[in-house]
């Protein structure tokens, strides 16, 4: 199991990954980040809440992430409705509520339209072989636990089972690859190329039992989903698509 890197697409209609500096209006990333894979992992296999972060640490797991639509934002007005107080729900309490919200501002949420994504799980640590067997047939069965979702409980997902690889580590420090994943940006030089449009995102990896987040990387990505001619020290070959884990 040493090495093995499981591959799934997973698709909604629209994905709302908050930046960790937004607050009132908030905006999103183009793409899951560790901290959503994580969360994403942890519903589909069934843990509890905030129980499974030491699980997924850096040293257990890596993840790297491909765009296979191209990034589209909008901007959403939406009634923020607090469901954490203790309330009644009847139907005269919400028709106040209704009412009170029609005169309250809506929320600006910024959205990725029709995201779609494919997902790679690198298991690095032998003793998670149970884990990895576990997420694996929930995958190939399409199976959950828990209702999956693109960031918010708003945004559910669908998904496709791909397959299970092993992961082979190439050196290209003399000639270039086109890379489909995303990638750190101090991982590789990137050759620029006519045509396409780079972004570039400082995003959250792993996060502690107190969800503070234990790490960040600058990420570059191609906006349309398209490959990147890339050098690097070391990506991986994973089926016949090549990737760098963040």
């Amino acid at each position: 199991m040493k090495d093995r890197v499981l591959v799934f697409d997973i698709w909604s209609d629209f994905a709302h990954f908050r930046r960790f500096e937004t607050t009132t209006s908030p905006l999103t990333y183009p793409f899951p980040t560790g901290t959503v894979i994580t969360g994403l992992l942890a519903a589909i296999i069934g843990f509890p809440r905030d129980s499974y972060y030491s699980l997924f640490s850096r040293d257990n797991v890596e993840f790297s992430v491909r765009i296979l639509n191209p990034i589209k934002k909008i901007v959403i007005p939406i009634n923020i409705v607090k469901t954490d107080e203790t309330k009644s729900y009847s139907y005269e309490n919400l028709k106040i509520q209704h009412f009170n919200l029609t005169v309250k501002a809506l929320t600006p949420y910024e959205l990725v339209k029709e995201p779609k994504y494919r997902i790679y799980v690198r298991f690095k640590n032998p003793a998670l072989r149970r884990l990895y067997e576990k997420l694996k047939q929930l995958l190939k069965n399409h199976q959950t636990v828990y209702t999956p979702y693109l960031g918010i409980t708003e945004m559910i997902a669908n998904f496709e089972f791909i397959g299970d690889f092993q992961v082979i580590a190439i050196q290209i420090k003399d000639e270039t690859k086109d890379l489909h994943s995303v990638a750190r940006i101090d991982a590789i030089k990137i050759i620029p190329e006519e045509g396409k449009r780079y972004g570039r995102e400082t995003v959250p990896l792993y996060m502690d039992s107190d969800r503070k987040v234990l790490e960040y990387c600058n990420v570059v990505y191609e906006v349309n989903g398209k490959p990147i001619k890339i050098r690097s020290d070391t990506i991986y070959e994973v089926g016949d698509e090549y990737v760098s884990f963040l």
